[in-house]
């Protein structure tokens, strides 16, 4: 870890990983950067005095903009308002508005942006988030409400959310425990899903895997020039048929193929088929297989 992260930065990590809020690696990860010049004061948010939790104007909500930098969202409990802290001073702000939380970088940012590494701390499990990741990096802990999210470059990790909205132009999402609905969007870039009870995604370049069960309703998959996994887990029941047009199929399941070289149908069926799943595939690779 690198010796010149500033102190009390450090020590709110090394809090945070013995409480069990945050793991070794994410730790590593936060300290490993250089934090510029030795003995920095790392930036502590001091929040309005309304909360979220204290019946404030502010929803429980996050508006988080990641640009060049490393953010990690932190459900704390022990905190009585949201505060942001950081491995460097006047980097990243932290604003409260009816919309929610807002974090982003401040004025024009030089030198290595990748050093900047940031913990916002919230008293509450966050509801709604609005997320932009353009050539960063954000970890984010179980959600209460919806995911928005805009990947352009970066990475970006979540859990649990009440649903998903995805687009991933260039860079990586990867997120678990969806139970309501998703709508993905991938233009270039990796998106993996794991847990999920929908599916509903447009692959255009870049790969697409998704993980879940499938149980009833209508889900649907379009790739053009690009890759989809799909992996259902035991107790999925499922009627597919998959279209292709200069593709290429695979299932570990029966399934019955019908037309010619450029242009082919398959279908099939794992259990009693409630779930009605349809693939459009031009140019790209679709892959179904049970877990």
């Amino acid at each position: 870890m690198n010796e010149h992260v500033d102190e009390s930065f450090r020590a709110q990590v090394e809090r945070l990983v013995a409480e069990g809020k945050l793991t070794a690696e994410e730790a590593a990860g936060l300290l490993e950067g250089s934090a510029g010049e030795a003995g920095a004061e790392a930036l502590t948010s001091p929040p309005p005095p309304a909360t979220a939790d204290a019946g404030g104007d502010t929803p429980p909500d996050l508006i988080l903009k990641v640009s060049g930098y490393t953010l990690t969202v932190v459900h704390d409990a022990a905190t009585t308002a949201p505060q942001l802290s950081a491995s460097q001073e006047g980097e990243v702000r932290l604003t409260a508005g009816p919309e929610g939380w807002r974090v982003e970088r401040v004025g024009r940012h030089q030198g290595n942006w990748a050093s900047l590494r940031a913990i916002l701390s919230v008293p509450f499990v966050p509801r709604h988030v609005r997320a932009r990741v353009d050539g960063g990096n954000l970890t984010l802990p179980d959600l209460g409400g919806e995911m928005v999210a805009d990947v352009n470059g970066g990475n970006l990790r979540m859990g649990r959310a009440a649903s998903l909205k995805a687009d991933v132009n260039g860079g990586n999402l990867t997120a678990s425990e969806m139970d309501g609905p998703t709508h993905l969007s991938v233009n270039g870039g990796n998106l993996t899903l794991e847990d999920a009870s929908t599916l509903n995604a447009s692959v255009n370049g870049g790969n697409l895997k998704w993980v879940g069960t499938l149980r009833s309703g209508q889900h649907r998959v379009e790739v053009n020039a690009g890759n989809a996994a799909l992996h259902l887990l035991p107790g999925s029941s499922v009627q597919l048929d998959a279209d292709m047009t200069v593709g290429a199929f695979k299932a570990d399941f029966p399934t019955q193929r019908q037309g010619g070289f450029l242009n082919t149908r398959h279908a099939g069926q794992l259990g009693g088929g409630e779930a009605h799943l349809s693939c459009r595939v031009t140019a790209g690779q679709l892959k179904v297989v049970t877990a």
